[in-house]
């Protein structure tokens, strides 16, 4: 597995240290399959090079893009998760992204490397990449330059956690505003596996629709049921089907004092 050096918080802490969701639902995965889980921290680009040529195995939640479904082969985690737009107060509440392009002065802010590029370059909505992005660093951005309207897309988990370190309920007292209905409802989350890697096999989908655009829930291949990346799947259904994800998860995702 491989994932990047900053920190996500409660899914894993900053490299070097490794601990947190990801940590300990693929490390039981991989004792399932009679594995060894070893981890890779390096920054996103590097990670997405070694990815495309197979040198390491997949990202713990990748988001989907059309670009990287050339490379990568999603399989459910086991996990829902949710994204969330940040911004300045000055922008009222929208409901959909295509509604950031009526801001002549606003960047979406985004980590390079991003699956939102292809996205935002389709609404015309103009993107600034960032080596590593997270709320702390967003705030700053909005705060320090007033000129421009900023735009960030958080996960879920990582903004409630934001919120209870801070002992805060939202974040209009650091000049955010939270658009919770921007970005689509509650999804699964994805691992992204390498098509390249030596433990990838997979034939062609039959249940593929060619109708529908390629997304991770219409893929154009299927994993052959002989292969590895087969029995990591169904390690993580059984694992989601006992309860043993949202155990680990509730163990690390942190609660509000009441």
């Amino acid at each position: 597995m491989t994932f990047k050096t900053g920190d996500k918080y409660p899914l894993m802490f900053e490299a070097p240290e490794n601990s947190g969701v990801f940590f300990d639902v693929y490390t039981e995965a991989a004792r399932r399959i009679g594995c060894k889980l070893i981890i890779t921290r390096l920054p996103k680009q590097r990670i997405h090079e070694a990815l495309k040529k197979g040198d390491l195995d997949f990202y713990p939640a990748a988001s989907f893009s059309e670009k990287r479904a050339e490379y990568l082969h999603y399989i459910e985690v086991g996990i829902t998760t949710k994204e969330y737009g940040l911004s300045s107060t000055k922008i009222p509440a929208i409901k959909n992204l295509s509604q950031l392009k009526e801001y002549p002065n606003l960047f979406w802010l985004m980590e390079a490397n991003s699956s939102k590029s292809e996205l935002a370059a389709a609404l015309g909505i103009k993107t600034q990449q960032i080596n590593y992005m997270n709320i702390e660093k967003f705030i700053k951005f909005v705060n320090q330059r007033p000129k421009y309207e900023y735009f960030y897309i958080a996960d879920k988990e990582i903004f409630d956690t934001f919120l209870v370190n801070h002992k805060v309920t939202d974040l209009i007292s650091h000049g955010l505003r939270t658009h919770t209905n921007c970005c689509g409802k509650a999804k699964p989350m994805f691992l992204g596996f390498s098509k390249r890697s030596k433990h990838y096999r997979a034939i062609a989908n039959e249940a593929f629709n060619d109708k529908e655009n390629v997304s991770a829930t219409n893929q154009v291949s299927k994993l052959t049921t002989n292969s590895l990346v087969h029995r990591l799947a169904v390690a993580l259904q059984n694992m989601k089907q006992e309860g043993v994800t949202e155990e680990i998860y509730n163990k690390w995702y942190p609660q509000p004092e009441r």
